[in-house]
């Protein structure tokens, strides 16, 4: 993954989900987006998703594709560079 702050946290995103294949357990018939908005807050709902069904989830932007665990270092990276800029006010 790239360094976080090459992560803007406006910049349109999707959440995604592969679909499972109903005739083939195990094997998917394809992918479906869940959700659009900003990344931050698609950060926000894949990581709001529960943890059994978020592999199956990943976040793709202009910017780069982000699973979860990414999702979540991206959270940590704004929410530390947030508190820092009110420090330096």
């Amino acid at each position: 993954m790239a360094s976080m702050h090459l992560y803007p946290m406006d910049v349109p995103a999707e959440i995604h989900r592969w679909i499972e294949d109903d005739e083939h357990p195990g094997h998917r018939s394809g992918e479906v987006i869940v959700a659009k908005g900003p990344l931050v807050i698609m950060a926000h709902g894949i990581c709001a998703i529960d943890p059994v069904f978020r592999r199956a989830c990943w976040i793709t932007s202009e910017v780069g594709d982000l699973n979860a665990e990414e999702a979540e270092e991206a959270l940590r990276y704004w929410s530390t560079r947030a508190e820092g800029a009110d420090e330096e006010a």
